[in-house]
């Protein structure tokens, strides 16, 4: 198990250095200037122009760049953000406990609904209980989750006159507010969230209720709840676990119309405006940081599987 841990771990190594080379070189071949974004609207010279450039060091070769900026980041430096002039990690810092919380609630939220229904509707296959969950799962996938924010905010505001708390106040500083603003982004990321996770457990419980083990479970006379929970649940998990965990992966920033619509600051929103500003800086550390949650949660996936199927931790 040691050994396959280490393994994935150094995987991870190649990979985000890929990541990071990728990032900066697209990013210096995209169209537009930030210096000239930046100053866009003042009247200034082309002299102040080029002084400012040699501030911020794009006047130089590409690999000079690269190397000054790779060997910061080795030492957790992420840069100055060109646009603001504070730290990239100061910025990042600031919106990601908000969008991580969001991410986290509306993944446990997603789990809570998707294994159970996902499963019955498998057991149940072909009867009123089974047609109900596709329902259920296909409204999900039909329904934009920012759309559903909107009518959660109609209703709230509609019949209880109420609206979610506009400023973020962190968890352990006042759980009720916070969980009053935060919860009802997490519902409406969820449900869409659980109806991707509710199809893949439907079809994979059915997959693995056909397989030998389960046959010769059944033919021993082991109860019917029993083979669902003790030799199906674990192997049909598999697959699962993937989707949750991607899914979980792409929320930490990929929330930006829900975030619009709830008007939450947010990593999401942090996106949208340094792409707007041309904020290089800004840009490279929020790749990165999405490209370390993607690497870390597919290595908590590995480990996942290793646990639900010894039999790849032997391979």
């Amino acid at each position: 198990m040691l050994r396959y841990m280490i393994n994935r771990l150094l995987l991870m190594l190649p990979t985000l250095f890929g990541v990071a080379v990728l990032v900066f070189v697209l990013l210096r071949l995209a169209p537009g200037d930030p210096v000239q974004m930046m100053l866009e609207g003042a009247n200034v010279s082309q002299q102040v122009v080029e002084a400012e450039r040699a501030r911020l060091g794009l006047d130089r070769p590409l690999y000079v760049q690269f190397t000054k900026w790779f060997g910061a980041l080795l030492n957790g430096d992420f840069g100055v953000s060109i646009w603001t002039g504070r730290p990239v990690l100061y910025e990042i810092g600031i919106r990601l406990e908000l969008s991580l919380q969001v991410a986290i609630m509306a993944a446990l939220l997603a789990v809570m609904i998707a294994v159970p229904l996902g499963t019955l509707s498998a057991v149940f296959k072909d009867t009123w209980v089974d047609h109900l969950v596709r329902v259920i799962s296909i409204a999900g996938l039909a329904v934009p989750s920012f759309w559903l924010g909107m009518i959660i905010i109609l209703f709230l505001l509609t019949y209880f006159s109420w609206i979610p708390p506009l400023t973020f106040t962190p968890f352990f500083e006042d759980p009720w507010k916070n969980l009053s603003q935060l919860i009802w982004p997490a519902v409406a990321v969820g449900y869409r969230y659980s109806a991707v996770a509710m199809r893949m457990m439907r079809s994979s419980v059915l997959e693995v209720l056909q397989e030998d083990y389960v046959r010769t479970a059944r033919a021993k006379g082991v109860h019917e709840r029993l083979v669902v929970a003790r030799h199906a649940m674990r192997n049909a998990l598999l697959p699962v676990v993937t989707v949750v965990g991607l899914e979980f992966a792409f929320l930490i920033g990929g929330l930006v119309v829900t975030e619009q619509v709830f008007n939450l600051n947010g990593i999401g929103k942090l996106f949208v405006q340094a792409v707007a500003r041309g904020d290089y800086t800004m840009i490279q550390g929020l790749v990165l940081l999405v490209a370390v949650f993607f690497v870390m949660i597919n290595f908590a996936i590995d480990l996942l599987y290793a646990f639900l199927d010894p039999r790849i931790r032997y391979r």
